[in-house]
């Protein structure tokens, strides 16, 4: 199998992407996004690789027995590991998850949590990530592992 070479029309426009390192272009994305307004997650801190975010709690996340419900956490994490890899790669280049795996270690019970994800490799088209929910004590609720890809360009590039 021969590798594909990069023909004139996929070469960067300008040169490498920027990285996302300020929390004004971090927040703006989060602030942005649509499912955020159901959500409210805010962000944390950050660093490059890195990123937690705050989940607060609401009555919508309830599930029936009184814990948040699984898609919250779930949520959080693909939110959480993408601003993560943003912190390394930009806003701008497309990337989507492939894979979430999730395990659900402890309930939250009408609480608030925060999610934590750091990015374990990055390559030129895949992102390998971990995330854990906690509680504001530091207790760990779930654990994901997340494989993201970077999607073609509007010029069929990645």
């Amino acid at each position: 199998m021969r590798a594909r070479r990069r023909t004139a029309r996929c070469r960067p426009r300008g040169g490498r992407t920027t990285p996302a390192t300020g929390r004004p272009e971090l927040e703006r994305w989060l602030a942005s996004a649509a499912f955020n307004a159901y959500f409210g997650f805010r962000l944390r801190e950050f660093s490059s690789g890195e990123c937690t975010i705050e989940a607060p709690f609401r009555d919508e996340f309830e599930r029936p027995g009184g814990t948040v419900s699984g898609p919250v956490f779930m949520a959080a994490a693909d939110v959480a590991i993408w601003l993560a890899v943003a912190t390394r790669r930009g806003t701008s280049e497309p990337w989507v998850t492939a894979d979430l795996k999730t395990a659900f270690l402890r309930a939250a019970r009408r609480e608030s949590f925060t999610c934590t994800a750091r990015v374990l490799k990055i390559g030129r088209q895949l992102v390998y990530a971990v995330a854990e929910c906690a509680r504001p004590d530091g207790t760990p609720l779930t654990h994901h592992t997340g494989i993201y890809v970077r999607i073609p360009d509007e010029r069929g590039c990645r």
